[in-house]
């Protein structure tokens, strides 16, 4: 058997996780057995395992958080809390996977403890690699809204924590980011790009011939996009950042300016809980 990989599609919740999963699933990525059924707010599905999504949220009990929560995240105190999560996570990638050599995983809630995955993917024989879709946080809080009935200002920090989490930890491994729409208009070019830097193997030999990729990829996915709104100083200057790591996924200048923002919102997080 050849190296084994393991895609991790890291990103904020509605920003385009599950779209840019399924079609890395149509074109030979693994994924889970047991998905999570679809759903009217995402009727392609979300392409996530229901089990694991379910450990996760246990996950974050344990360390006395949620989806939701924009507070930092203590992966250590929850594992100390819950010491038996890790196991159960180690037998759920098995059971959800099998031996498949290409697997493809996504829940947003990774974006807070992705270090706890890629100790589990490393130490079941994965080599890791990272896709972080992007969504402008504008669209993603007014989505938010839509769907769970959040402030725009909370969502607008609950996608600022999600989305330097995922950055900071996953510096030490190949990754790339991508614009949602981006992808969404051209998914040919993208995925020759990201199986190029990031060496998957997907099944790319007939892609310019008509794809189920096509179909699965339709317009109609994009439902809310905002102008006017503004959301706080932080998130955008995040996001300017971000928009900078598309090209330039490791740029030292961008790393700093992003870590100094995370400083920030942890001491208001730490000052104003």
């Amino acid at each position: 058997m050849g190296e084994k990989r393991a895609i991790v599609v890291l990103g904020m919740h509605r920003s385009g996780t599950s779209s840019v999963t399924g079609a890395l699933s149509l074109l030979g990525a693994a994924s889970p057995r047991t998905l999570m059924p679809a759903a009217e707010d995402n009727p392609k599905g979300f392409w996530e395992s229901q089990p694991l999504m379910l450990l996760h949220d246990r996950l974050l009990a344990a360390g006395g958080s949620s989806w939701r929560d924009w507070r930092p995240f203590n992966l250590s105190a929850a594992l100390e809390a819950e010491p038996t999560l890790m196991g159960q996570a180690r037998a759920c990638l098995v059971d959800e996977f099998q031996e498949a050599s290409l697997i493809v995983l996504k829940d947003p809630r990774i974006c807070r403890f992705l270090p706890f995955w890629s100790r589990l993917l490393r130490d079941a024989g994965y080599h890791t690699m990272v896709v972080c879709p992007l969504r402008p946080p504008v669209d993603v809080a007014n989505s938010l809204a839509f769907r769970n009935d959040m402030g725009l200002e909370e969502g607008g920090r609950l996608w600022l924590r999600h989305v330097l989490d995922a950055e900071r930890s996953s510096r030490d491994l190949l990754r790339y980011f991508v614009h949602w729409q981006v992808f969404l208009s051209g998914w040919r070019d993208q995925v020759r790009q990201i199986d190029a830097k990031l060496g998957l193997g997907l099944e790319l030999d007939n892609l310019d011939q008509p794809s189920p990729v096509d179909e699965f990829l339709s317009p109609e996915l994009v439902r809310q996009t905002t102008s006017g709104i503004d959301l706080h100083p932080w998130t955008t200057n995040a996001w300017d950042c971000l928009c900078g790591l598309v090209n330039f996924s490791d740029d030292s200048a961008i790393q700093d300016r992003l870590d100094e923002l995370r400083w920030k919102f942890d001491e208001a997080c730490r000052l104003f809980p």
